[in-house]
């Protein structure tokens, strides 16, 4: 009896989950083209299980096989690589100029690739806290000013996102008139 699509979700795929501009988009690594979106992190996942679902439905119409999970893969160290003939040939004479084997060259190749697929994500990640933690000052900084207009400041007063910079003689002469004003 053939496994239902529902049977197929209990396996161990990958599933990911990125954030967007206040929504999130969720993706099976393993299902190509298979994503889906949501306001919340849950509403992404839920939508992601049915797009899923409608993806191996269509997969098995089609008469398409339903990939393994990564997780069941074995992974031995061995893979059969198919290169064009001038990629051979080409690293081939990079790693004679290395003075390393053809398989130390490309082990090298694709630990760079990585590397720096790794190093890209981990910048994004810091980018991404720190717009995160800019925009809280911002916010932090509109709340401020509009608390200085609801004190009765007749100026307007500009906070930059950075620092709170504000003209200290205007400060203080509208401190001592709210000073007056409440005596």
């Amino acid at each position: 009896m053939p496994k239902a699509p529902s049977d197929y979700l209990q396996e161990p795929y990958t599933r990911i989950l990125i954030p967007s501009n206040g929504s999130y988009s969720a993706e099976i690594l393993e299902f190509p083209g298979c994503f889906a979106e949501g306001k919340t992190p849950d509403e992404a996942i839920r939508n992601l299980e049915e797009a899923a679902e409608s993806w191996i439905k269509a997969s098995l119409e089609q008469g398409l096989e339903i990939p393994e999970p990564f997780m069941n893969q074995g992974f031995g160290g061995k893979i059969a690589l198919r290169l064009p003939h001038s990629l051979h040939r080409q690293a081939t004479r990079m790693a004679e100029r290395e003075g390393v084997s053809l398989n130390q060259f490309l082990v090298s190749a694709i630990s760079a690739r990585i590397g720096a697929e790794d190093l890209y994500t981990r910048i994004l990640d810091r980018f991404e806290r720190l717009m995160t933690h800019s925009i809280m000052v911002a916010q932090s900084a509109t709340i401020t000013n509009f608390t200085f207009m609801r004190l009765g400041f007749s100026q307007s007063v500009s906070l930059p996102t950075t620092s709170l910079q504000i003209d200290k003689q205007l400060f203080y002469k509208q401190a001592s008139t709210l000073e007056l004003a409440g005596d």
